[in-house]
This record gives C-alpha cells, sequence and structure tokens, in this order.
C-alpha cells in the first residue's frame, strides 16, 4: 500500500503542475495559433506528455514554479496533530501516564529524563519480533486515494481493452483492397516517403473515415466505395495523409497520451487537452503531406478534406488508437485555413522554433529550485523506505501518534472510535501501549488509547480518555480505568471504588467511580467500560465537567475510523515524532529543507526525533520556538565506557534562528571544516539551564543549535561529525 501511495502522491503531484502546464499551452494555442507552425504547436504538446508521464523533474531557476506556490504535498495530512510523550517513560497505571506526562512536558526537550514507575507494574518493551501486529480496516485519505485512483485506473484500461477488441472483431472482415489503381498510389507515396514496411490497404463497411490502426502492423483502412467515388489524386492524398502519420509515429505517440489519460483519469483537462492535440496533430500531419506533395497541391488537397468532410462525417469511436482523416467541421475550418496559406517549407523548424521549445522545456519541465531541498527522487527513497528507524527507543510495545491517520499505518486490531465530541473537546494524540502484570505475560492487553483535551495549555485544561484493548488480560485488572484505578490484589482488599452495571447509549457496560481520598486530582475520576466484538472499551472523564448526556451521546457515535463523518482526527499544525520515512518526508515537506538525521554519531546512537511545531498545542514545553524545528537527540549505550547515562546530545534545525542570542552570554567561538561556532551560556536561564553550553551555526542558510548534557570532553567530536554528515 505504500507504494502505491507514493507513486499516487507522484502522480497527482504531477497532474496539478501539469495543469499550469496545461493552462498556458492553451493560451499559447488560443493567442498565438496563426503564428505558430503546425508543428511547432504539436511539438509543445510533448511538453504536456512529458511532464504528465514523468513525475519527477530535476530543478532549475528557470522553472515556472519558482514563482508560483508550492501547494502540492507529496504526503496527505503531513501536518498531523498528537500529544508529547516521553520517549523514556514506562508505562504502568492510566494515572502514571497522565502524571508523568504533566511533568515532562513544562520541561524543555533537552530534560526529558527516565521515570520511574511507582507502582511496578511493567510495560512490555519487547522488540517487534515479538508481536505480530493484526490487520486493520483504517485507512486514510492518502489509501483511500489511492485505491480509487487504482480502481479509476484499471476500469479505464479495462474499457480501453475493450474497445479495442470489439474494433478488431468489426474490422476483422476487412476486404483487403487488391485494385491496381490504389496499390500504385501507395507504393508512390511509399517511396515519396521513403517508407519500406509493408503496409496493407483494406475496405470496410464499417467506418466512416480513413484511417491508419496497428502500432506493429499498420493497416489503412478505407470506407466501403471510397475508391470508386475518389480519384486518383484524391487516393493519393488520402493515403499520403495515413502514411505521413506512420512516418510521423502518431499511433505511438497517440498510446501514450492514452496512457496518460489512464493515470490522470480524475483531472479534466487532461482530457480536454487529448481532443486539442489531436486536432493539432491532423494540421501538422496536413502541414507534412502538403510538403511532400508540394504547394500546388494545396488546393486539390483542400478539395479532398472538404470531399470526406462532407461524405463522411463520423469519425471512428475515440476510445481506439487511430489517426483518421476526416474530422469535425469547425476543425475541418481551421485545417482549410491552414492549407490556403500553406508555403513550402513551413513543416521545417527553424532556429527560432527550436530555441523556443528548448526554453519551454527548461521553464517548463523542471521543478523550482531550492538548495536546501531534497530532490524528489531522495523524497521518494524516503516515503518508499518504512525500515527507517528514526525513534529506535520505541517498537510496537509502545508509540504514539500525531493524527489517528498515522495511527493507522501501524496494523492493530479493528477498534471503534468516537464520532461525537462535547463542545469544546478536539482530539489530542494516539497513544498504542502494552501492559501486563504477571511475569511470563500471561495477561498482556494491546491498548489503543485516545485522548480528546478541552482549555488546552489553560489551568482549568480537561481531558476525556478512550480506551481499547484486546488480550488476556482487561483493563480494570490492569488499573487503566480513572474511575477503578487502585483494583484489589487480593480478596482481603477493599475496592476504593463503586462499580454499577447500566445501560448507556443504548450500551450495556459497567460505570466505575473513584472513591479513593489521597487521590492525586480532587474530581472524581469516572469510567465507563464495555464489551463490543471482543474489544473491551473505556471511557475515563471526571464527572465534574462531563454529563451523562454527553456520555450517552459518545458511547453510542463510535463507528470505525473510516466511517467518522463529525470529529476531526488529523490534528493539524502539532509537532508529531518521525518514526520512519514517511514522517520525515511530511516533516522535510513542513521545514522545506532536508534535514540532517545521521543515526550514529561518535560513540552515540539516534534515540528519537521529533518535528517541534511552532504554536502547537500539544507539547507545552517552557521554550517555545517561534519557528518550526526539527529536534534530534543522541545518547550513549548503556554499556558505553565513555559516556555516562546521564548524557544527551539534542540537535535542533530550523530556517529561521530558535534561539535570541542578545539574551545569551558568548562564552567563545571555534571553527570546525570551515564553519563558524559560537557558544553561548544562558545565564539568566531565560532558555534552558545555566550550566548546559548551547552551539550555534549556520550552515548552508540553516541554523543549527546543539546542546549538550554532560560529555564535556566529547563535545567538539560530535559537533565536527555533525558539521560533517550529509543530509539525509
Amino acid at each position: 500500500m505504500k507504494y502505491l501511495e507514493t507513486v499516487f502522491s507522484l502522480l497527482f503531484t504531477a497532474s496539478a503542475a501539469s495543469t499550469v502546464i496545461l493552462l498556458i499551452l492553451l493560451l499559447i494555442r488560443k493567442l498565438f495559433q496563426k503564428h505558430l507552425k503546425p508543428r511547432v504547436i504539436h511539438i509543445l504538446w510533448f511538453l504536456v506528455l512529458i511532464k504528465l508521464l514523468v513525475p519527477i523533474a530535476p530543478q532549475s531557476q528557470l522553472s515556472l514554479f519558482n514563482v508560483l506556490p508550492q501547494t502540492f504535498p507529496l504526503e496527505w495530512n503531513s501536518d498531523q496533530k498528537s500529544k508529547q510523550l516521553t520517549p523514556f517513560t514506562k508505562i504502568g497505571s492510566n494515572l502514571e501516564i497522565q502524571s508523568n506526562y504533566m511533568d515532562i512536558k513544562k520541561q524543555p526537550p533537552e530534560f526529558i529524563t527516565n521515570q520511574a514507575d511507582e507502582t511496578g507494574t511493567s510495560v512490555a518493551t519487547r522488540s517487534s519480533q515479538d508481536h505480530i501486529p493484526e490487520s486493520t480496516d483504517g485507512m486514510t485519505w492518502l489509501s483511500i486515494g489511492s485505491l480509487v485512483w487504482l480502481i479509476g485506473l484499471l476500469c479505464l484500461g479495462g474499457y480501453y481493452l475493450f474497445s479495442a477488441l470489439i474494433f478488431r472483431k468489426t474490422v476483422g472482415n476487412s476486404v483487403k483492397i487488391e485494385d491496381a489503381e490504389v496499390l500504385m498510389a501507395l507504393e508512390a507515396c511509399k517511396q515519396k516517403l521513403n517508407i519500406k514496411k509493408r503496409v496493407y490497404v483494406y475496405e470496410t463497411s464499417h467506418l466512416r473515415s480513413p484511417c491508419l490502426y496497428g502500432l506493429w502492423k499498420p493497416r489503412i483502412y478505407l470506407p466501403e466505395d471510397i475508391s470508386t467515388i475518389a480519384d486518383s489524386n484524391q487516393l493519393t492524398h488520402i493515403l499520403m495523409h495515413e502514411l505521413i502519420h506512420y512516418k510521423r509515429k502518431d499511433l505511438w505517440f497517440n498510446s501514450l497520451w492514452a496512457l496518460s489519460v489512464g493515470m490522470h483519469w480524475y483531472n479534466p483537462l487532461v482530457w480536454l487537452s487529448v481532443r486539442k492535440m489531436k486536432a493539432d496533430q491532423e494540421v501538422a500531419c496536413d502541414a507534412r503531406v502538403l510538403e511532400a506533395l508540394g504547394e500546388r497541391e494545396a488546393l486539390s488537397y483542400g478539395r479532398t478534406l472538404l470531399m470526406l468532410s462532407r461524405l463522411f462525417a463520423h469519425p471512428p469511436s475515440s476510445q481506439v488508437n487511430l489517426s483518421y482523416f476526416g474530422d469535425n467541421k469547425n476543425e475541418a475550418k481551421r485545417r482549410m485555413i491552414m492549407i490556403t496559406k500553406f508555403k513550402k517549407g513551413s513543416y521545417k523548424l527553424s532556429a527560432a522554433a527550436i530555441l523556443l521549445v528548448i526554453a519551454l522545456s527548461a521553464i517548463l519541465l523542471t521543478n523550482a529550485s531550492d538548495s536546501e531541498n531534497g530532490t524528489e527522487l531522495d523524497m521518494v527513497a524516503q516515503a518508499a523506505n518504512p525500515s527507517l528507524d528514526l525513534y529506535p527507543i520505541y517498537n510496537d510495545s509502545f508509540r504514539w501518534f500525531h493524527s489517528l491517520d498515522r495511527a493507522l499505518d501501524f496494523p492493530k486490531y479493528n477498534f471503534k472510535i468516537p464520532d461525537y465530541l462535547p463542545e469544546g473537546y478536539q482530539f489530542e494524540n494516539v497513544l498504542y501501549y502494552k501492559n501486563f502484570t504477571s511475569a511470563n505475560d500471561d495477561d498482556l492487553i494491546d491498548v489503543a488509547s485516545i485522548t480528546f483535551v478541552s482549555n488546552f495549555g489553560k489551568k482549568n485544561k480537561q481531558i476525556i480518555e478512550v480506551k481499547a484493548s484486546m488480550g488476556n488480560g482487561n483493563l480494570l485488572e490492569h488499573n487503566q480505568l480513572r474511575g477503578a484505578a487502585h483494583y484489589p490484589q487480593s480478596a482481603n482488599e477493599t475496592p476504593q471504588y463503586r462499580q454499577e452495571t447500566m445501560t448507556i447509549g443504548d450500551v450495556k457496560g459497567t460505570l466505575f467511580t473513584d472513591k479513593r481520598r489521597d487521590k492525586q486530582r480532587p474530581e472524581t475520576g469516572t469510567s465507563f467500560y464495555w464489551q463490543d466484538d471482543n474489544i473491551w472499551y473505556a471511557i475515563d472523564y471526571y464527572s465534574e465537567y462531563f454529563s451523562q448526556e454527553e456520555l450517552a451521546k459518545m458511547v453510542k457515535s463510535f463507528v470505525l475510523p473510516q466511517k467518522v463523518q463529525h470529529v476531526r482526527y488529523d490534528g493539524a499544525g502539532n509537532s508529531f515524532p518521525l518514526y520512519d520515512g514517511k514522517d520525515l518526508l511530511a516533516a522535510e515537506n513542513i521545514l522545506d529543507f532536508t534535514v540532517k538525521i545521521p543515526l550514529e554519531l561518535p560513540g552515540l546512537k539516534l534515540s528519537g526525533s521529533i518535528l517541534l511545531r511552532a504554536g502547537d498545542q500539544n507539547t507545552e514545553y517552557a521554550f517555545k520556538q517561534a519557528t518550526d524545528a526539527l529536534w534530534t537527540t543522541y545518547r550513549a549505550s548503556y554499556d558505553s565506557s565513555t559516556y555516562n547515562i546521564e548524557d544527551t546530545f539534542s540537535l535542533y534545525q530550523s530556517k529561521e534562528p530558535l534561539f535570541d542570542t542578545s539574551k545569551l552570554t558568548l562564552t567563545r567561538k571555534l571553527e570546525i571544516n570551515g564553519v563558524e561556532i559560537s557558544a553561548y551560556n544562558d545565564q539568566n536561564q531565560i532558555y534552558v539551564s545555566p550550566t548546559m553550553p548551547y552551539y550555534l551555526w549556520k550552515q548552508d542558510n540553516i541554523y543549527y543549535t546543539a546542546v549538550f548534557s554532560g560529555m564535556d570532553k566529547y563535545q567538539e567530536d560530535n559537533l565536527k561529525a555533525m558539521i560533517s554528515a550529509p543530509k539525509k
């Protein structure tokens, strides 16, 4: 599916770019049709065809797209919303997840550290080999669009194939012409055009216009009795016209256009362009015929065209790859005007015409130049490389996501989600994790948790969590319910929650209400818990802020993700983690430059990558950057003999400076590989910590900030490695 999505994304981008080129060409055709030679106009259609069939193009300073806004992303839903959770937090109870997150998000990114699991409930942190994910019916919009495109392509291809088979059956009983006059005219035309290949002529009652058919075995089909209606001169004109189509390889050209229509069937301008192109093709063919016959034959050739227009008004089916002589009245009039004004040599390309085509190719067939952007080939490689691990400390046992679509890219069971939210709430994040209490994982559960928030960033912030779980255990026994946060560990222990069986929103389940006095929040934690199709669901909330009427509406609205209509799960504009090439591509599209993410530095390994969005609604760091930036973190392995386990190297990359150096204290300057680096301290603790050094530099018009925690002796070694690192 990822490869299909990549192909569709590239073609959709090419289709959008081709639309611009098509509009320009149609404008040129309209304004300068009388001034440009027919052959030049037809050649310009090659530029459109190349753009439609080859979505990848080199960059150029001359490209038209340098002055146009780049509004055609390769990836859909790249700006997604997420909640920033610590990559080092062990997951125990539901309350631990919330409290750890609240502590971490108040700290700047560099200070995220390991959190202890207070209750001893452990999280499965095994590798992905220990878990075989189940399939999901969840579909992203890109997946749906890709499948619809593929279905359309297959249907259109089937229709073309069916039409071709019907045509072959229709002309299958055509009679091969043995008339000496026709054959002599055919041979004379072939000699004049220096055509060696054998071409047969057939007569049929099923066609209303002469035409050429067959890519490898060309055959000319003439309407029945045309050899008796047309004189020898007119027969020469007709045969010469069809042989010119063969000589110019128009059938091959038309086949490529048919392929482009199939690839871009959803673009109406492509369909219009094929019709206009074929009209220009006929005019160019007429010009080539007159070039071969001579200027004196122009009027006679025009009369032949008029004769065919009167006698054979309807051309063959446009679904079959033909080159036919006749045309509609409007185009016939245009062809007659060209014929009457034809001058010998007008078919040949002048130096000015060649320069025009070359110039338009450089302008229209290239992409916008951006030295900081990776090429589209790089983007394809990234998108097609889901195995690229940019957050190695996360695995199938724990992941958080910025959008539901992105979460569904990682297969899981088919859980349902709410299609109704109380007023003021919005989607915040999706969290996948596994939980168990027994040493041998006998009660392992696989949990998908979705958080909704109101009043984000304010003191009265409220959260509703929806959980789905499958496995041998359950959310209640694993202390994953807000309303039953402390499940009794023995028969003698009294439950500290109230349990009521009730039906809410036509769903029968259990309502749990927390009765503890020493809980972390004064509000009353409540959970509604039920089972549907072997999946356990829970809605966690605080009853002071969420009425039972709202709960009933929410419970009743649960549907599969692809059926959601009323709740947005995209989270546009928020920060998100980078797991693989798809996330990297989305991040680079947002940042508008190619980033550096070496997987290893001297003695260090990449531990995590996050795209920090300016003005996001999901991280609440004390330091709020004013521009989008990529934050990558490197740590030493646990058995390192060089570094301490707490040593951390954080790197920020952005198009604009992240820190106001006037508020920092310059300590020294150094130069590494020709790049000047300034070292600062934050003595006034404006951003992070007065003890942590900042290294700021600009390289290839990108601003970099390195922040070290520890590793005093090896900071310059890592700076050198980062400066020398290639862009991803």
